[in-house]
């Protein structure tokens, strides 16, 4: 089928052609108080074309691929590059010359009974629900993605790569008099044999109660120190900074920067596709450009921005395997973590505080100025040792200025949701908005 779809582009003028299809196939599993409110199923085929045609690059994305559609499509393909005025690099990839083999296989989470599974969500809003602290739990959801990928165009490139996980998490509703906190801890899993109930279960309670009880503090400076997943979630607001796209449009202030000091000399943040550490591993992007280790920061110094084919072109750089979904991204980006334990990170702060939630991460973050201001929770540390929780706050700083001040990381890499990993990392200063 894809040599029918090639040959007819190329004998309608299409210089150079390129087929992107994938499988999705996914489960959704909701329960509320005991009994499944929610049990969907999916599987979806997607297909994007992209074609060079008079020199200009276009796209159509479309569901199914069949050979009757072939010259509809086709067509599309055509007529949406005579509409383009923009002349920009048009390139379909010839392939790089070798791949990373991913030695491990996918597990196949439809092998296990949909009873195992129903159970497995009841039985952790039964256990959360055992706290005496839990008045309700408002969702307990479990659910799973598989997604096949085939890539292949004109110039023979012809690609494969597969995926599949799951996660689960139950988001309770915590309780002491009048103040109500709610938690939840979403585990992903790359098989289902990793799901454990009981260490779920007391996650989510712990991450409640500690909850219960804030206090408000007063307006200052202090030193901060975020909590790997929050650090992670503040990182990912400004990957835009670290792509060509942004640099090409003047929307990044490291441009021109290469090789230039622009973190502590300790910061190191890798893209790393292959990473042991990471939940998922990547052999090639979106464009079929090979993936492979590359460092954006490194002992302080910025290395170089992402590219897709387009930006490469225009800077003239080769290609770094980061197009992605139409777009530039990290495969897996991870702060390197340091050697010291979370205690040891903290033994030194007499007052600071220790970020554990922000919200309005989309509202309260400038990428191109790099400003923030972040509605935010967590505790205070006292003396070296995390004290009382702390609520309604405001933290508020700059990017750029925050990664120069950096004092440390621990040893507690975690990733999250979106394939990003950070250890813990303490901030000389930043201003909190409190009373």
């Amino acid at each position: 089928m894809f040599e029918k779809w090639l040959d007819l582009g190329l004998k309608k003028g299409i210089s150079d052609l390129e087929i992107f299809a994938t499988q999705s196939k996914g489960l959704k599993l909701s329960l509320y108080q005991g009994k499944i409110d929610q049990n969907v199923l999916s599987d979806v085929s997607s297909v994007t074309i992209r074609g060079v045609y008079d020199d200009k690059l276009s796209r159509v994305h479309f569901e199914n691929l069949s050979d009757e559609n072939a010259e509809k499509y086709l067509d599309a393909l055509i007529e949406n590059a005579k509409a383009l005025t923009v002349k920009e690099p048009a390139i379909i990839y010839e392939g790089s010359p070798s791949y990373p083999e991913i030695d491990e296989t996918p597990f196949d989470f439809d092998s296990v009974p949909m009873l195992d599974k129903i159970n497995l969500v009841k039985n952790l809003e039964a256990k959360i629900l055992e706290n005496e602290f839990v008045s309700q739990v408002q969702t307990t959801v479990y659910q799973e993605s598989y997604s096949k990928t085939v890539l292949v165009n004109s110039k023979g490139l012809n690609l494969e790569k597969e995926n599949t996980f799951a996660y689960c998490y139950a988001s309770g509703v915590f309780q002491k008099d009048e103040d109500i906190k709610t938690a939840m801890d979403i585990k992903i899993a790359k098989k289902f044999s990793d799901f454990d109930v009981d260490a779920m279960a007391a996650k989510t309670i712990k991450e409640g109660i500690s909850k219960l009880g804030g206090k408000t503090i007063k307006s200052g400076s202090y030193p901060v120190v975020f909590r790997n997943d929050i650090f992670s979630s503040v990182l990912g607001a400004y990957l835009s900074v670290f792509t060509g796209e942004s640099a090409y449009r003047d929307l990044s202030q490291l441009k021109d920067k290469v090789g230039e000091q622009i973190a502590v000399s300790n910061f190191n943040l890798v893209d790393d596709p292959l990473s042991d550490k990471a939940l998922f591993k990547t052999p090639f992007d979106d464009e079929g450009v090979a993936c492979k280790k590359r460092y954006l920061i490194k002992d302080g110094k910025f290395e170089g921005f992402m590219h897709n084919l387009k930006t490469a072109a225009i800077f003239k750089e080769e290609p770094t395997g980061n197009g992605f979904r139409g777009s530039i991204g990290p495969s897996n980006l991870i702060v390197e973590p340091g050697e010291v334990s979370f205690d040891t990170l903290i033994k030194d702060i007499s007052e600071g505080v220790f970020i554990t939630d922000v919200v309005g991460l989309h509202a309260g973050v400038n990428a191109v100025s790099g400003e923030f201001s972040l509605q935010a929770g967590g505790f205070m540390i006292k003396d070296g040792k995390v004290d009382f929780p702390i609520k309604m706050i405001v933290v508020s700083g700059n990017f750029f200025k925050m990664i120069k001040s950096i004092e440390g990381f621990d040893n507690q890499l975690e990733f999250d949701t979106s394939s990003i990993g950070s250890p813990n990392v303490y901030i000389k200063s930043l201003m909190i908005g409190g009373e």
